[in-house]
């Protein structure tokens, strides 16, 4: 486990390093050059490195242990990083977009050879880090001594926050190499609109991926549902052993976890082995096929079918 947050710490702290001096060239020169482009592509790189830091705590308190106090551990860390990231991103990319539509109210010619150098180094130093950053599946294989038992489940071994970081930097090239050839458009055409244009796509593409992560990072903090519950009723109600199910409850604390509960309802003079072996046989099934990580299933007699008071709701 250590061994293998080291070794996400190290790529995590080079790709930071790397974005951290691309974020001061694109911003000193994208402001000599008036390009908004470029500095709309730095404030974009500067949210990554901050997600990056971010989630370099994030790894450090979802690693630590429970304890009294904290019974679950930190597993809420990543989906709380996530959320902090993508709410500063998507104000940011805000701002953003009303500058350009005031650049284009009144545009400013930009320096062209300036604005393509810089993006120029962006694009080679977002491809090192999308590079570096690829294999978000083996820095994540945890338990790779378990691999032959659970190799049907391998997406479970994604680190999700290292994929995120790998698409956004891929992303980012992609967003450098528009800059140059919005730059290269400016110099042939020798119009100022291009620059303002090209950035409104920029923040439009980079305010949808980030408002994606910020509503589904909100809806994990707030427990929300995040599939229909019906079919996790429907299997529980598949067991002949089962008489009915109440209090059924699905969060994603993590991208890696999914906790399921619910109250199952028996006959009440079955056995107490016929129990648990219909309850660990949910458990498996629930497992296989909808991932899920942690159960928890109360039996109850069938009495609870008969007098809801017996159990109350939440």
């Amino acid at each position: 486990m250590q061994h293998t947050n080291a070794a996400k710490s190290k790529k995590i702290l080079f790709t930071a390093a790397l974005n951290s001096i691309v974020v001061v060239l694109e911003l000193v020169y994208g402001t000599l050059s008036r390009s908004l482009a470029l500095i709309t592509d730095a404030l974009h790189n500067l949210s990554d490195v901050l997600a990056l830091f971010i989630a370099l705590i994030a790894l450090y308190y979802a690693a630590k242990a429970a304890h009294a106090q904290m019974t679950f551990g930190y597993i809420r860390a990543e989906m709380m990083a996530a959320f902090i990231n993508s709410l500063f991103l998507t104000l940011t990319m805000l701002i953003v977009l009303y500058e350009a539509f005031m650049r284009l109210l009144n545009p400013l010619q930009m320096e062209v050879y300036s604005v393509m150098v810089v993006a120029a180094i962006a694009l080679v130093v977002n491809g090192v880090s999308a590079y570096v950053l690829r294999d978000y599946h083996e820095l994540h294989h945890h338990h790779a001594h378990e691999e032959h038992e659970h190799h049907e489940h391998d997406h479970h071994h994604e680190d999700l926050n290292l994929k995120a970081a790998y698409l956004h930097m891929l992303g980012d090239a992609a967003i450098s190499l528009g800059v140059i050839l919005g730059a290269l458009a400016t110099l042939y055409f020798d119009t100022p609109y291009i620059d303002p244009l090209l950035t409104f796509a920029f923040g439009l593409y980079i305010l949808k991926s980030s408002f994606g992560v910020l509503r589904e990072s909100f809806l994990s903090l707030m427990d929300a549902n995040p599939e229909d519950v019906t079919h996790y009723t429907a299997l529980l109600l598949s067991f002949d052993e089962v008489r009915g199910v109440h209090d059924v409850h699905l969060t994603l604390p993590s991208s890696k976890e999914k906790y399921f509960s619910a109250h199952i309802v028996f006959d009440a003079d079955l056995p107490l082995s016929r129990i648990e072996q219909t309850i660990e046989a949910i458990r498996q099934k629930l497992h296989h096929l909808h991932a899920v990580t942690h159960t928890l299933l109360q039996p109850e007699s069938t009495k609870y079918l008969e007098h809801e008071g017996y159990c109350t709701p939440h």
